[in-house]
């Protein structure tokens, strides 16, 4: 497949490379198994990530294991599908960082196209079983939940936090954009649009009370309580019978680590602006401490992302737009993202700057603020993919 390598002059360093990334993707195309773990539990089919000491990121991998793991739950059938992750988080993201290397060593027709494509077939795949297959899906956000974790769970009907639960879409920080299907999902949110463009943009992190005041969790149950509720899910055969079990275990949370119900009318007078720059301005001349924290995180995220992020959102929110076709968006964004580099994406120098750097840096991004992002520079991100691309469009 021809190398899809737009606005990167490393023709030198593609070549230096070439051999030993070929050699490192054929080890790569090789199945690791025990990253994923399924179980049946009665009429409950128990899938549990199982990379604890990566918080359960999203490798290839494992995004192949869930693929082949959900067709045979839509094959031989189950009542519900219980998704959880071991250790202390449900799922940390994307293993973005082996992506951006590749990247960089000049290799860009591996893990850059694929890993965006599979997941995003993976997301349909989990977001549709409860709509095509009658099968509900419980996603148990016992700790940390983010990125590719938001995109296998939040799909879903049911989504039970815990004291535990820490939820974010932290992608702008480092280049790149809310991905997977969140696009499309987090304007669904009760809070619409505002509420969706604040978690997106900001990077905003919810405990149990601001993930129901969200809506981006359904239940909250007290991690004590979940071998009971994984119990009593056993017997359970369908979407009602779910949602009775999730209903009779369901409590209310520690309301002292509530922080958005207070400023529900700040987060919708400021996030209903007409532009990211728009945005910031509002928020800038608020005069509350909420408002100039939530400017200042703005301001430190990658300008580009915050940009083509928002028009993402815009466009996913209205009511003609299926999750499918957000998705296709998306790929298109993921790719432009992936396999640019400065000063037409941010995600290398971000990827590099906060998940590869020890410790972490400051991200150098190519424009200072959003007000200096050119509007033809965002439109690129939202072209068809070019016919030279090794995979084309998403299909789904």
């Amino acid at each position: 497949s021809r190398f899809f390598l737009i606005g990167m002059n490393r023709a030198g360093r593609v070549a230096q490379h070439v051999m030993q990334v070929r050699h490192a993707s054929q080890l790569a195309a090789e199945p690791v198994r025990g990253e994923v773990s399924t179980a049946q539990s009665g009429r409950a089919a128990v899938v549990s990530l199982t990379r604890p000491a990566k918080l359960n990121s999203l490798n290839l991998n494992m995004i192949r294991e869930l693929r082949e793991t959900y067709d045979k739950i839509v094959a031989e059938g189950a009542g519900c599908v219980l998704l959880k992750g071991e250790g202390r988080a449900f799922c940390a993201g994307g293993d973005v960082a082996a992506i951006q290397q590749q990247v960089e060593q000049g290799q860009v027709d591996g893990l850059p196209v694929d890993f965006f494509y599979e997941e995003y077939q993976l997301v349909e795949i989990i977001a549709t079983l409860l709509g095509k297959h009658k099968i509900p899906q419980v996603s148990l956000w016992n700790g940390i939940v983010m990125g590719g974790g938001v995109g296998i769970s939040v799909h879903a009907p049911f989504r039970v936090c815990t004291e535990k639960t820490v939820f974010a879409m932290p992608e702008t920080k480092i280049g790149l954009f809310p991905d997977v299907g969140a696009t499309w999902a987090l304007p669904r949110l009760p809070g619409g649009l505002p509420v969706a463009l604040m978690l997106g943009l900001a990077g905003t992190r919810l405990k149990a009370a601001d993930c129901l005041w969200a809506g981006v969790a359904t239940h909250y149950i007290s991690s004590d309580k979940l071998p009971a509720v994984e119990q009593e899910l056993a017997q359970a055969n369908g979407y009602d019978d779910v949602k009775r079990c999730l209903d009779g275990f369901c409590s209310q949370p520690d309301q002292s680590t509530a922080t958005l119900v207070q400023v529900e009318a700040t987060i919708h007078r400021c996030f209903s602006a007409e532009s990211p720059a728009a945005v910031l301005k509002s928020l800038e001349s608020e005069g509350s401490a909420w408002a100039a924290q939530t400017a200042k995180t703005l301001r430190e995220m990658s300008p580009l992302s915050i940009c083509v992020s928002f028009r993402a959102m815009v466009e996913a929110a209205k009511d003609s737009c299926s999750l499918q076709e957000a998705l296709v968006k998306e790929y298109r964004l993921s790719q432009y993202c992936a396999q640019r580099d400065v000063p037409r994406s941010d995600f290398q120098r971000g990827v590099r700057a906060v998940l590869i750097a020890k410790p972490a840096e400051v991200p150098q991004y190519a424009h200072a603020r959003v007000e200096d992002v050119p509007a033809d520079l965002v439109q690129e991100f939202f072209e068809p993919l070019p016919q030279g691309h090794p995979r084309g469009e998403l299909t789904l």
